[in-house]
């Protein structure tokens, strides 16, 4: 182990170069012209996956390419797969960055550029930590598998498919993900579950066109307000959602886990700052942090319709449209819901227009014990590379392929992220400190040995 920490030391100089030169290329999976850039990320990494001793190759999937590697010669050993990806989002406006989204830039003891947390310098994390042990004792702890993927930024159209066809290439005990984030900057954060998704949308029209409301108000039904109103009653004061059968599944958190979140500092000022919000608010009873991850939720995410332009145009519009979230908790099945969220939104619409109610995705949510092996086994090694304790964290979000690999590969996975929540993934200056990869590095090459017993 101690050889093992020393190379990655010697080497950060190195390893930095591998994020600069990775997030350089301009990956970005949702638009057309970068497609022959996703190609060249997949090529850069199974070429640096070969340098360092795996063996790896490139598989195409219809659209963006993935990458496979493996070191599988570690007889009577666990298995490990990691999965990562190597897509971006687009990179917004250049004069928000410090340097160009894909000109990577070091400053303050931080890597500036698009993918630098999301996802590439993470999954260089794990490649570090593999190259540090075949260097130094020409073997891995453990076999290890690699997937990393060229299309997570616009849903994985192709990952369910590639492991239905690949189960046996792909079969392990367990996956390891670093794609997630750090409670506060500096501390390890092990997050142990996700809130699934139910995504839906609320289409009402009326008249066959705009109409004068001068002329035609009140005879006709106006979409907007029929909208309106059936939005305001997803809602009771309280705050609880009203969708019958909503928290029917819904398992409370045992007194231990809601301990455990208590002990997490809030600090609830900055909070509002950092939100931009007047107050916390929420369903009675529970914490800002039990609401934000095992809680379900409720939100409208955008309203339209009818004029909103400057001036004045006083009309009845002839539709109107709304989208509508649901986060969802352990127990909770999205597909039934979704069933009971259109026959609530139907039974609550009037005759005097049409209502159309799309369905534009779903997850489950996610959860893992805290006891388990590899958890177990994170928690050493990001204790003994960060010098503290780490925490156990929900997160809010949804991550729609940890159900798909726990259906398909029938094995769970452990999330270990080391980007800070000033990382801005998605946003300019997205950036990462370069002391979280590097530990991160070392806590993955002593996780590696833990895996191993």
């Amino acid at each position: 182990m101690d050889n093992v920490l020393a190379y990655l030391r010697d080497h950060r100089r190195e390893h930095l170069d591998w994020a600069i030169d990775l997030c350089r290329i301009p990956s970005v999976s949702t638009k057309p012209e970068h497609k022959e850039d996703c190609a060249a990320a997949a090529r850069w990494t199974r070429d640096l996956c070969e340098r360092i001793g795996l063996n790896a190759t490139v598989h195409e999937t219809g659209s963006h390419p993935l990458v496979y590697a493996e070191w599988c010669q570690a007889a009577g050993a666990p298995t490990y797969l990691v999965y990562g990806h190597l897509d971006v989002q687009p990179g917004g406006d250049p004069a928000l960055w410090d340097s160009g989204p894909f000109e990577p830039l070091v400053k303050e003891g931080r890597l500036i550029g698009r993918g630098a947390a999301d996802n590439k310098g993470q999954v260089l994390v794990h490649l570090r930590a593999a190259a540090a042990w075949l260097a130094c004792e020409s073997r891995l702890p453990v076999n290890l598998k690699f997937l990393l993927e060229g299309e997570e930024e616009i849903g994985s159209p192709h990952l369910g498919p590639f492991l239905e066809q690949n189960r046996d290439l792909l079969r392990c005990d367990h996956i390891l993900i670093s794609d997630t984030g750090m409670y506060i900057e500096g501390w390890p954060t092990i997050t142990y579950g996700t809130r699934g998704l139910l995504y839906k949308e609320i289409r009402i029209s009326g008249p066959k066109q705009d109409l004068h409301s001068g002329a035609f108000g009140g005879t006709v039904a106006n979409p907007a307000t029929v909208l309106a109103r059936i939005l305001a009653t997803l809602h009771y004061a309280d705050g609880r959602v009203s969708i019958p059968g909503f928290y029917d599944d819904v398992v409370l958190p045992s007194p231990a886990e809601r301990q455990q979140l208590s002990r997490l500092p809030l600090d609830k000022q900055k909070y509002l700052v950092e939100t931009g919000s007047l107050q916390v608010c929420g369903e009675r009873g529970f914490t800002t942090n039990e609401r934000r991850w095992i809680r379900p939720t409720l939100d409208v995410n955008g309203i339209c319709g009818g004029f909103t332009g400057e001036g004045a145009s006083t009309i009845i519009p002839a539709w109107a449209r709304a989208k509508v979230s649901m986060r969802l908790v352990p127990n909770q099945s999205s597909e039934w819901l979704s069933r009971v969220f259109d026959e609530t939104i139907r039974a609550r619409c009037p005759q005097t227009v049409r209502l159309e109610i799309l369905t534009h995705g779903w997850a489950d949510a996610y959860v893992v014990p805290v006891d388990s092996r590899p958890v177990r086994s994170a928690w050493w090694a990001l204790q003994e590379a960060f010098g503290r304790e780490p925490v156990l964290v929900r997160e809010g979000g949804s991550l729609p392929i940890l159900p798909m690999f726990r259906k398909v590969l029938e094995a769970d996975s452990l999330l270990i992220g080391f980007a800070g929540p000033s990382c801005n993934a998605h946003g300019p200056n997205e950036n990462i400190r370069l002391d979280d990869l590097d530990r991160g590095a070392e806590a993955v090459a002593r996780l590696y040995a833990y895996l191993a017993g």
